[in-house]
């Protein structure tokens, strides 16, 4: 699967993204983030996200830039075992790429994946109470603060939920865990790689 917008196209993560992935993960905007890692680790990292395509049959896009094939970043659908609910996440390997509107292009083509073809009943996306700019890009999306999760290891992020579009009702049958808990307890993903990033 492969979706396009005006300046990106988002493709399934492959080997040729791993230089970027790891150069962003030795960067001190990751270490900024608790996010750091060795070159063996991030390998090891993305290697899990090509198995969570795999497990799951969807997984996160890399976005490369249209004309380069620059990779920008990670977003899409993401349900690793132990998160209670379906995300669509959003990374930026580059400061430098902020401000420039790539995040919110990802991130809305890659909603209209997940409420279409993937047909999801709605989707969460988890941000840390620090990240007011990755919190502002959810609201610009559609989503709203609805309660928090907070790991076991300790990790409290805030639950920014995102329905369906008006003209797309939820499949019959499918439900998506109770609204409203102002804290949601879950295992985390292991290994756990960055998002919620704008």
């Amino acid at each position: 699967m492969i979706l396009t917008t005006a300046r990106l196209t988002l493709v399934p993560p492959a080997e040729r993204h791993i230089p970027a992935y790891t150069a962003f993960l030795a960067s001190p905007r990751a270490a900024a983030r608790g996010w750091q890692a060795l070159p063996h680790e991030a390998w090891r990292h993305f290697a899990a996200i090509l198995g969570h395509g795999i497990l799951r049959g969807f997984g996160p896009f890399v976005a490369e830039e249209r004309g380069t094939g620059r990779a920008l970043g990670l977003f899409g659908p993401w349900w690793p075992e132990g998160q209670p609910e379906r995300e669509v996440k959003w990374t930026l390997f580059d400061a430098a790429d902020e401000g420039r509107g790539y995040a919110l292009e990802a991130a809305r083509a890659c909603l209209s994946h997940v409420f279409g073809p993937l047909g999801w009943a709605g989707a969460v996306s988890y941000i840390t109470p620090d990240n007011a700019r990755s919190a502002a890009l959810a609201q610009r999306l559609g989503a709203v603060q609805d309660g928090t999760w907070t790991t076991p290891r300790g990790t409290l992020v805030k639950v920014f939920a995102t329905p369906p579009p008006p003209s797309r009702p939820p499949p019959q049958g499918e439900r998506r865990a109770p609204r409203g808990n102002p804290s949601r307890k879950g295992q985390p993903s292991s290994p756990p790689p960055p998002r919620g990033e704008g």
